[in-house]
């Protein structure tokens, strides 16, 4: 990995083997779809990521083949992991852009929250505060098909929804200290296949999925709000992750204790080939983060006066993220670019040769017809 390319990190909220790495996998798959005909390309930045992607598109190719797809049999999270990956054009890789997307167990909350636990631990908490994104990766299937008392009960307990509540709220209050750097929170319903009607499904209960979304996590962009009203954008993104399934059983287990297990298994549909849908809204949310937010520092820049711009550029500097983003822009043709992006956001995709031109086309790009935006940051 070049460690000239900006970064932007994002953290992935979760429990174990919900979905994690079947989403990063989507998010790579479907992105490469977008930049088809382009000169730039999206892959794993380092061989580590690289190994974890390819085992995970062995296991569902398997899974796939065999005709019945068990999610709880893929691999899970025992320990944290960093995925990285690289958006850039061959020859520009310094002016790139590296997507840190962390994973790590979800049982790890407690410790992140109080700043207990191992090293690692401690590590992890401290990319959450620093995160640009926070995503909060939902199994749909475990919110559709809990039937009983016993299992709707299971849900707040299997989705750690107190202790998500207590991490987006202590990252809101870190947010205050970077009031010009990007905060999105991201409510990322994975599996969806079975609830919707525009990727081969045979129903539509995409209302119904999102308003049982919004009763586990209204109190959560409740507490964002008036913690930080106006500056935090929440965005509800439902994935299809593999696209070709339908949901068949599900196995409960202990579901009188405090770690109560759901594992759902699908049937395979059609000729059994991966449909993704609506990934590559998460990297459009990261595109307009970044240009909403670099255009705000362009601004604020510009009503300093000359004598000051050296000092505060130097401040913003400083404080970390404008330093390391600042290389996506150093090409001239920005503003072109810019103008282009507005006038036709996928011709503008098609024709870009820089990431620079790349992120100022994406983050013109209107979102899929799934993606609901619950809050607005005052960027936009």
């Amino acid at each position: 990995m070049n460690d000239k390319a900006s970064e932007f990190k994002i953290a992935m909220i979760a429990p174990s083997r919900i979905g994690k790495t079947s989403l990063v996998t989507a998010v790579l798959q479907d992105t490469k779809e977008l930049l088809s005909g382009t000169p730039l390309s999206i892959r794993p930045a380092d061989a580590k990521t690289s190994a974890r992607i390819n085992q995970h598109a062995n296991q569902l190719r398997g899974s796939l083949r065999e005709r019945e797809f068990d999610a709880g049999a893929m691999s899970g999270t025992e320990a944290s992991f960093e995925f990285n990956l690289s958006l850039n054009s061959p020859g520009q890789e310094e002016n790139g852009l590296n997507l840190k997307l962390l994973d790590f167990p979800g049982g790890w909350l407690p410790n992140l929250l109080h700043g207990e636990g191992s090293e690692e631990q401690r590590k992890c908490a401290a990319f959450v505060r620093q995160a640009s994104v926070l995503l909060l990766v939902v199994d749909a299937s475990l919110i559709m098909e809990a039937s009983s008392s016993r299992e709707k009960r299971a849900i707040d307990s299997i989705l750690n929804i107190a202790e998500t509540e207590e991490i987006v709220e202590e990252w809101t209050k870190a947010r205050h200290e970077v009031p010009t750097e990007p905060a999105l929170v991201i409510i990322c319903p994975v599996k969806c296949e079975s609830y919707f009607a525009d990727n081969g499904g045979s129903r539509d209960k995409s209302e119904e999925l999102y308003q049982k979304i919004w009763q586990l996590y209204g109190n959560l962009v409740d507490t964002i709000i008036a913690e930080d009203p106006g500056e935090i954008e929440i965005l509800y993104m439902p994935v299809d992750t593999v696209g070709c399934v339908e949901f068949s059983h599900a196995d409960w287990a202990d579901l009188d204790t405090t770690m109560p297990l759901f594992r759902p298994s699908f049937c395979v549909r059609g000729l059994s080939k991966q449909k993704v849908l609506g990934a590559n809204d998460i990297l459009l949310a990261v595109a307009k983060q970044i240009i909403h937010y670099q255009e705000k520092h362009k601004r604020k820049m510009a009503e300093i006066s000359a004598e000051k711009a050296k000092e505060a550029t130097q401040q913003a500097k400083n404080k970390g993220f404008w330093e390391s983003i600042a290389s996506i822009f150093v090409d001239t043709a920005s503003d072109k670019a810019a103008k282009a992006a507005r006038e036709n956001a996928d011709l503008a995709i098609k024709n870009a040769t820089s990431t620079a031109e790349l992120m100022q086309a994406l983050a013109n790009k209107k979102f899929g017809s799934r993606v609901k935006v619950i809050s607005t940051s005052e960027a936009n």
